[in-house]
């Protein structure tokens, strides 16, 4: 048999790839050491975090908000939940603080990409934090960030079903 694809690893990503591909109707060969979903690579476990607004850098944002919509797509089509919005929360001493001289800290840029890309989120001061999580020890100069639709992905959950549906359109 003739393949247009051929995918060697089906974790988050390969299985990824082999839905997306079998979407457009190419034909697809996915191969992979041991029978996916296994516990043996770096997809496994029971959840990833993931929010929209990223502290890596703004650029990723447009990626995160489309791989958001994709979850709720194969959630629909494969009625199973994929993700979870739980909310998130990174909090740190101060916006100001950078880990490299003259750069951006991880919670400044994570602010600036939500408020470039309208993501809902809430800037809290160490008071509001400590009405809100009791359970953390602050030291007065924190701040947080708080994205009410960042969640958690059910990894494996993710991988079985792209690699059903994508032997679907077969």
């Amino acid at each position: 048999m003739l393949y247009d694809v051929i995918i060697v690893g089906l974790g988050a990503v390969g299985s990824a790839t082999a839905y997306q591909l079998s979407a457009t109707n190419k034909k697809v060969l996915g191969i992979d050491q041991f029978q996916p979903p296994h516990t043996l690579g770096s997809s496994h476990g029971d959840t990833r975090i993931t929010r929209q607004a990223i502290g890596e850098g703004k650029h990723y944002v447009p990626l995160v908000l489309r791989s958001h919509q994709i979850w709720r797509e194969l959630e629909s089509k494969a009625n199973i939940e994929l993700f979870q919005a739980c909310g998130g929360l990174i909090f740190g001493t101060n916006l100001n603080n950078a880990p490299v001289h003259g750069s951006p800290s991880f919670l400044e840029v994570t602010v600036a990409a939500a408020k470039e890309f309208c993501i809902e989120h809430q800037v809290l001061d160490c008071q509001e934090m400590q009405k809100r999580y009791p359970q953390f020890h602050y030291q007065g100069t924190e701040i947080g960030y708080f994205e009410p639709g960042a969640g958690l992905l059910k990894p494996e959950k993710c991988i079985e079903t792209q690699l059903k549906l994508a032997k679907e359109m077969v």
